[in-house]
């Protein structure tokens, strides 16, 4: 038999390259550095421009200037008034009188001993007066103290002296020392005065504005006068003004008003006023003039007011996108086109680090334009250089430098400026105008926080 070969041969294995596993740790390698970049790289959010609408707050107090002069007394002793507070007077109405004995007087407080709210709303009125007082109460404005004294005392003292025109009228009473003050023209009596009686449209300043320093004086509630004291008040005139201090944001778009519907806080009404704007060197007034009503507000010195004015719309984005950049202003005929791209441009001429002067084409940015000129900006403009007009020997300056407001548009994948045009503006968005030349449209993307990126900067 013949023998067998048990000789075993043993043949290497080839090794194969596992694809899968390179695709995985290419995948994972590609994670990796993603992740790194999530954690070292300055993260840009990105913004959406919509349509929006700001409702504008405009509620102000301002200050009624009207036709007023204040009476003093003709004579010393005790004082009665006829008249309700605010009431209209015909000529040779009886307003007041003086006894300078005080026999008089003592004896209209007898007759209306008890009697104090024969009218029955007489109660009803100093109630109201004492419920508004608690309602409107404020740490703030504590001085209204005053006026709710004043109202309080007015009300009593009107109540007190129901009767005594009866009395004057009727001849029922007869003193040699009583003294009567007729109206010598119409208007409407007030009993109170505030020292700013004789401010006017033309010489007001600022610290009118100031109720703690001009609280109302009220005569009804003394008892006695001494000559020469202030005695009552006449409105003369249904013509009146109200004053109202506003910023120069709003003055901008009132300017263009003739007229201006408000609301009264004091009683919720509304009315119409010839609107004007008054720039003084102390600040800048909405003068609004009324040519009636005068008598419900006669009382009045500070009105508590809201300007009816329409709602902004526009484009709405977060005050955090705004942003500033400076632009050369130059004369629309040096602007060229040049480059590979047959770009905006401008021929530069400036002078190199060896002393050489140098006319080259330089691409530019377009941001805004008026009639005459275009606001520019290249990364190789610098100040002082000089720009040429094409086909011509003429010669720019760039020396003038504007700086506009705008955001950084992300369109592209890169930062952009584009300018923009505020129309109104809170604490946190702004209403910008639609279809503005170099600037940004709806559904545009801009960067949230203007102070995290810059121009042309890559937004991952």
């Amino acid at each position: 038999m013949a023998k067998k070969n048990k000789k075993v041969v043993k043949f290497h294995k080839t090794s194969h390259l596992n694809i899968g596993i390179i695709i995985f740790l290419i995948i994972f390698i590609y994670m990796v550095y993603n992740i790194f970049l999530y954690f070292t790289t300055k993260q840009i959010a990105v913004y959406e421009v919509s349509q929006g609408t700001l409702t504008q707050n405009h509620t102000f107090t301002g200050v009624i200037l009207r036709d007023e002069k204040v009476f003093t007394a003709e004579k010393s002793g005790y004082i009665n008034y006829y008249n309700k507070d605010a009431s209209k007077l015909g000529v040779s109405s009886y307003i007041y009188s003086i006894d300078e004995s005080g026999d008089f007087y003592k004896q209209i407080r007898a007759q209306n001993d008890g009697k104090l709210f024969a009218e029955k709303d007489s109660y009803q009125k100093l109630e109201k007066t004492a419920a508004n007082y608690v309602l409107d109460y404020s740490d703030e404005t504590f001085y209204q103290v005053y006026s709710f004294q004043y109202d309080m005392e007015a009300g009593l003292m009107e109540a007190i002296n129901e009767s005594s025109l009866s009395n004057i009228d009727g001849d029922q009473i007869s003193y040699s020392s009583l003294y009567t003050c007729q109206a010598n023209e119409p208007g409407i009596v007030v009993y109170n005065t505030d020292g700013l009686e004789e401010v006017t449209i033309e010489n007001f300043t600022k610290d009118i504005f100031d109720q703690s320093a001009h609280v109302k004086q009220n005569l009804m509630a003394k008892e006695q006068v001494n000559v020469g004291d202030p005695a009552f008040k006449l409105i003369t005139n249904e013509i009146w003004n109200l004053v109202v201090p506003i910023d120069e944001q709003l003055a901008t778009e009132l300017k263009k008003e003739s007229n201006v519907k408000v609301k009264f806080k004091k009683d919720n009404s509304t009315a119409w006023g010839a609107s004007k704007i008054l720039e003084k060197e102390d600040g800048i007034y909405l003068v609004l003039n009324f040519q009636n009503s005068i008598v419900r507000f006669a009382t009045d010195r500070y009105l508590e007011v809201e300007l009816l004015i329409s709602d902004i719309n526009g484009l709405k984005i977060p005050n955090t996108a705004l942003t500033e950049k400076n632009f050369f202003v130059i004369p629309k005929e040096f602007l060229t086109k040049g480059g590979n791209n047959n770009t905006n441009g401008v021929m530069r001429r400036f002078k190199n680090e060896d002393g050489e002067t140098i006319t080259e084409f330089a691409p530019v940015t377009v941001a805004e334009e008026t009639i005459d000129k275009y606001y520019i900006a290249g990364n190789a403009l610098l100040e002082g250089d000089m720009v040429l007009k094409t086909d011509s020997k003429d010669i720019y300056p760039l020396d003038e430098i504007v700086s506009l407001q705008g955001v950084y548009m992300a369109n592209h994948g890169y930062s952009i400026f584009r300018k923009v045009e505020i129309l109104f503006q809170n604490e946190e968005y702004t209403i910008v105008d639609t279809g503005t030349s170099y600037g940004i449209s709806l559904y545009d993307h801009i960067v949230l926080d203007a102070s995290t990126t810059q121009e042309n900067q890559i937004i991952r």
